[in-house]
């Protein structure tokens, strides 16, 4: 029953606001014959009438702001009830985001390291950042406990180069990364085989690095990718190391100053690989 006044509230409201001025349009007619007694009827029907119609509209009001707070606080429960899930959902698609990044890199470094099965690899965490402006250095845990590792071990990553052992701890280690003003990485163009030398410059708000060694006869492009050459023992051959972004003459003329952008992202490592060894192929040096 509740259910259906609440259903047709409104046309009854608007019903009884036309009836009463018809009736009371009657009752008016009936007083114009002159009648007494239907003089005192209309009066007593009018203020009923009137009573009744203030007593319409008031009620009308009076529910109508009962409804409109009763429907606020609805939606104020259901709307904070909707903040909160979105902000767990927000959260729980932040998780999966970095889940699947995780997932996408460690399927890059195994990749790497199937793509070299003639490296000795040992995976390695980075725990921590030098953030000096001259001295690059990041710190990194070992994973593997039997591992042995030195100084100058090369460090890798599937992008390419990141640095060389430094120290070595009880667990973990010090890597001087290529930007480093201490580094040096013998190299050589990988589109015409010009060999120059990878030093850092020790920026403090970047991680190039420069080719030394590189005369004005080397024909150097910007865009070239600078990769390892393999002299020296330390780092295995053709490892990308970075690409050229600038090039210009010495002031004495005898080399070119060639900077490059190192491969790897050193703001977002978080796994490396130390190279203990590579397996030399046993035709190499025949």
């Amino acid at each position: 029953m509740n259910d259906l006044f609440e259903k047709h509230r409104e046309k009854l409201a608007v019903f009884v606001l036309i009836l009463i001025p018809v009736v009371m349009m009657a009752t008016s007619a009936g007083a114009d014959v002159g009648q007494e007694g239907s003089s005192r009827a209309v009066g007593y029907t009018r203020g009923v009438l009137y009573t009744g119609q203030l007593g319409v509209v008031q009620l009308l009001g009076g529910t109508q702001g009962l409804l409109g707070a009763w429907f606020s606080s609805e939606l104020a429960e259901e709307n904070e009830r909707l903040r909160e899930e979105n902000a767990l959902l927000r959260e729980e698609k932040t998780r999966l985001i970095g889940v699947l990044q995780e997932n996408a890199r460690l399927r890059k470094q195994v990749g790497f390291k199937d793509a070299h099965p003639e490296f000795d690899l040992v995976p390695a965490r980075v725990i921590a950042r030098d953030t000096s402006p001259y001295f690059r250095v990041i710190s990194i845990k070992i994973t593997q406990e039997d591992a042995r590792l030195l100084p100058r071990m090369p460090v890798v990553v599937a992008g390419g180069v990141v640095g060389q052992i430094h120290k070595v701890y009880d667990g973990w280690a010090d890597v001087i990364i290529l930007s480093d003003p201490r580094s040096n990485i013998d190299a050589l163009s990988q589109r015409n085989r010009a060999q120059g030398v990878v030093q850092g410059l020790g920026k403090e708000r970047d991680y190039t690095a420069r080719v030394a060694y590189l005369s004005e006869k080397d024909d150097v492009q910007i865009g070239d990718t600078m990769v390892t050459s393999g002299m020296g023992g330390i780092f295995p051959r053709e490892l990308v190391i970075g690409t050229v972004t600038s090039t210009s003459p010495d002031e004495r003329r005898l080399f070119q100053r060639v900077v490059i952008e190192p491969a790897v992202d050193f703001s977002r490592l978080d796994m490396v690989y130390v190279i203990t060894g590579v397996e030399r192929p046993r035709n190499e040096g025949m």
